[in-house]
């Protein structure tokens, strides 16, 4: 090859999903330039498809919550623990997009739990345990199949004190149920399907509505285990408002639930309202029901500074009495991505130990008990 010259040229362009790679061997200039204007016109080419794209991202919760009450074989005792993804769930995870031309759009996502602390998989251990699906979309909606959030999971966080502030899960305890032992759960928090199928139309005139429905895979029987989901929507970018349905076969083991929810939020300048109500009942037993009413308010004092609140109530049925609690937070923004963040609740409950803390909080020896958590939260 002493007369030769070995040259590889990459172009940008994107043939069946794969970078155009030439490697030419020519005697002169003239014949590389031509090759190079053949594999330019054959990259442009209308066999040649829009540029895939991957992104990755995550997020990151760490901080100290004081719990007050906490019961003990011998009584009660305060409780100080370093806590990961108490205001939002600690996640890293990857979504796909890929232009299959005419406005259809191949889809995916995977994302993954996992304890700040001590390094371990959330979600029970699993590899991708918060979210891992994959469908399409285009100008008539999104369908996708896989392990992921119900309706009442991935669109009511807009309308609980929960996701409006960093109150996290110090604001989820009372409407999942915690001191029940979340048997009346009302799913806000985000609760995951397996073995879905899930339909959002496009949105027409800020409306849009959606169906899910949830595969038991059990064998013999199509019902049991499976669930189904609906929702109706309207966001005009001001004012949005939502309702659903959610029906799960054997959600408690013995028995079905139903839930009802409806939310809605209103953007007043520097000002965000919102407002939630849902309503869970077992279908068999005692028909246990429990009904959730909460309101709250987020206020952007300046760029950097917010401060929100709100409070939740919780009507049940079986004489348990009812429970309330109050949440206040502060938010200061060092970056768009970094945050700190103090939050406090008061909890009472009528028919349980109090428990401020969904999942991470322990019950209270009384029927009243107060937390405050203050935290960094990064996202990238």
């Amino acid at each position: 090859m002493s007369s030769r010259t070995l040259k590889f040229a990459r172009y940008r362009g994107v043939l069946n999903g794969d970078s155009c790679i030439l490697i030419n061997i020519s005697n002169s200039l003239d014949t590389l330039m031509k090759e190079k204007i053949f594999v330019a016109a054959l990259c442009c080419s209308g066999s040649v498809f829009a540029q895939s794209s991957v992104t990755l991202y995550g997020l990151i919760d760490a901080g100290v919550t004081y719990t007050n009450n906490v019961a003990t074989p011998i009584g009660h005792g305060s409780e100080i623990q370093l806590l990961s993804g108490s205001s939002q769930g600690n996640r890293w995870g990857m979504t796909g997009v890929e232009d299959l031309g005419g406005g259809l759009k191949a889809i995916f996502t995977l994302e993954n739990g996992f304890n700040i602390g001590t390094g371990a998989l959330g979600q029970g251990g699993l590899l991708f345990g918060r979210q891992a699906f994959v469908g399409l979309d285009g100008n008539w909606g999104t369908l996708t199949i896989g392990r992921q959030y119900d309706f009442i999971g991935s669109v009511f966080p807009a309308y609980a004190i929960a996701s409006n502030t960093p109150a996290g899960l110090l604001a989820f305890s009372l409407p999942a149920y915690a001191a029940g032992a979340y048997s009346l759960d009302n799913r806000i928090w985000g609760d995951d399907v397996n073995n879905s199928v899930k339909y959002r139309s496009a949105s027409m005139a800020g409306f849009s509505l959606g169906a899910m429905y949830g595969f038991g895979n059990v064998a013999g029987s199509i019902g049991t285990n499976s669930s189904s989901n609906f929702i109706l929507n309207y966001d005009n970018g001001t004012f949005s408002t939502s309702l659903a349905y959610m029906s799960i076969h054997n959600a408690t083991g013995t028995a079905n639930s139903s839930e009802f929810a409806g939310g809605t939020a209103y953007n007043l300048g520097k000002v965000r309202i919102f407002a939630l109500v849902t309503d869970v009942q077992l279908s068999s037993g005692t028909k246990a029901r429990a009904s959730t009413y909460e309101g709250g308010i987020a206020y952007l004092v300046e760029p950097s500074v917010s401060l929100g609140g709100g409070y939740q109530f919780q009507r049940r049925n079986n004489g348990l009495g009812s429970a309330n609690q109050v949440v206040l937070s502060a938010d200061y923004f060092l970056s768009k991505r970094t945050d700190v963040y103090v939050v406090g609740a008061l909890a009472h409950d009528h028919g349980f130990g109090a428990q401020t803390q969904a999942a991470l909080g322990a019950p209270s020896s009384t029927d009243v008990q107060t937390a405050i958590r203050t935290g960094i939260r990064h996202k990238f």
